[in-house]
C-alpha cells in the first residue's frame, strides 16, 4: 500500500523531499512544496490562499524571457518581398542606440482585414531582460531585392494617375517621362519602366520648373520646346500672337470645393465674339507630401453656347489655391491660353 501510494505522488510531480518528509513523520501534510518544471519569470499567477485547484486550472505561468517573439505588422503589398531567416533589428525608444538582432521566424497566414497588414513573428534574443512583454518596438528588416534601377524621390513628379520624371534634353531643354515606380527603399523609388540607366533627370525643385508645364503635362497635353528655343523663340505648338480675348468666371464665384460651372467669353481683337471653337479648362493642384496629399487636376471641356459663350462644369478636390489654365483652339490651331490662379473655398 505504501509503495502504492508513493509511485501515484510520484506521478503527480510531488517532490522527492515531501515524499521523504512523509516517510518521517507518518503524519498527513497540508501544505506541500512544488517545485518548478522550468526556469523563468512569473507571468501570470492564479494561485490564491484556500482555492480550489481542478487538474485543469492554470496556477502560474513561467516563461523564459532570454529569447522573445515580437510580433511585426507588414502591409500586405510588401509581404513577398520578405521571407523566413531575414534578419531584422530591433530599437527600442527605451533604449536609444541600442539594437537587438534576430530574424524572421515565421510569416503568420493571415490578413488584418482593418489594417490590411500581416503579423510576422521575429525571434530576438534578449540580453539582460531589456525587452518586456508588451512593450512597442520599432522593427527594421534588411531583404536582398537585387540589382535595381533607382531615382531619388524628389525627382517623381505625382500628377494623380500617373507619375513622371523630367529629363534633361540639354540647352535648359526639359521632356516630362512618364514611369512605373515599384517599393519606396528610404528616399528612393525603384524605377520598373520608363527610365534607361544613365538617363539625364531633374532630381529636385521640381516646383520651380514652369508651373505651365507642369501643369500641361499633368493634364496630358504637355508638349515640350524644340532644341534651341530660347528666350525668343516661341513653343512649336502656340501661335506667336493670341488671336482672341479670354474672360474666365465661375459660379459660385468664387469657386467651392465641389461641383462648380465654368464661363468662358471669347473675343477677337476688335471685341467681336468669336463662335465654333474648342475651349479647355484645367485646374490643377501641386502635391502636398507633408499632408499625405497627392497632386489634383480637373479638365472641363465647355461647350459653345453662341455669341462666344462657352460653358461647362466640374468638381473640385478640394479648398485652396488652384492654378488655372484655359486653352481655346480652333481648326486645330491654339488661339489663345490664359492662366491665373484661383482660391477656391471649403476645406482641404
Amino acid at each position: 500500500m505504501s509503495a502504492a501510494a508513493e509511485q501515484r505522488l510520484q506521478q503527480w510531480e510531488v517532490p522527492q523531499s515531501e515524499i521523504a518528509k512523509l516517510k518521517e513523520t507518518g503524519k498527513p501534510a497540508t501544505d506541500l512544496t512544488i517545485n518548478s518544471p522550468v526556469a523563468g519569470y512569473i507571468t501570470e499567477r492564479n494561485a490564491l490562499p484556500n482555492m480550489y485547484a481542478e487538474p485543469s486550472t492554470k496556477l502560474y505561468t513561467v516563461a523564459d524571457l532570454s529569447r522573445v517573439w515580437v510580433y511585426a505588422q507588414i502591409f500586405q503589398n510588401d509581404v513577398g518581398r520578405v521571407k523566413p531567416g531575414d534578419v531584422a533589428q530591433i530599437t527600442v525608444d527605451s533604449y536609444p542606440g541600442r539594437i537587438f538582432s534576430g530574424q524572421i521566424e515565421e510569416i503568420l497566414p493571415q490578413v488584418d482585414m482593418a489594417t490590411r497588414t500581416v503579423r510576422v513573428r521575429l525571434a530576438i534574443a534578449n540580453p539582460g531582460i531589456k525587452l518586456k512583454p508588451g512593450m512597442f518596438v520599432n522593427v527594421d528588416l534588411k531583404t536582398n531585392i537585387g540589382r535595381q534601377l533607382v531615382v531619388p524621390a524628389s525627382a517623381v513628379f505625382q500628377s494623380g494617375t500617373r507619375q513622371l520624371v523630367f529629363l534633361n534634353q540639354g540647352n535648359g531643354s526639359l521632356k516630362p517621362k512618364e514611369i512605373t515606380t515599384g517599393p519606396r527603399l528610404g528616399d528612393d523609388f525603384i524605377v520598373l519602366k520608363g527610365l534607361q540607366p544613365h538617363q539625364s533627370i531633374v532630381i529636385s525643385a521640381n516646383f520651380l520648373i514652369d508651373s505651365e508645364s507642369q501643369l500641361q503635362s499633368a493634364a496630358g497635353s504637355f508638349a515640350p520646346p524644340p532644341p534651341g528655343a530660347g528666350a525668343n523663340a516661341p513653343p512649336a505648338n502656340a501661335p506667336a500672337a493670341a488671336q482672341a480675348n479670354i474672360e474666365f468666371t465661375t459660379d459660385p464665384n468664387p469657386p467651392k470645393k465641389g461641383s462648380n460651372s465654368f464661363h468662358v467669353k471669347l473675343t477677337g481683337a476688335g471685341g467681336a465674339a468669336i463662335s465654333g471653337a474648342d475651349a479647355t479648362v484645367t485646374f490643377y493642384m501641386a502635391a502636398m507630401p507633408a499632408m499625405g496629399m497627392a497632386a489634383m487636376n480637373t479638365t472641363a471641356k465647355l461647350t459653345d453656347k453662341g455669341n462666344g459663350l462657352y460653358e461647362g462644369s466640374g468638381s473640385l478636390g478640394s479648398g485652396g489655391t488652384w492654378q488655372v489654365t484655359i486653352t481655346v483652339q480652333k481648326n486645330g490651331q491654339v488661339i489663345a491660353t490664359k492662366q491665373l490662379r484661383v482660391n477656391a473655398t471649403g476645406g482641404m
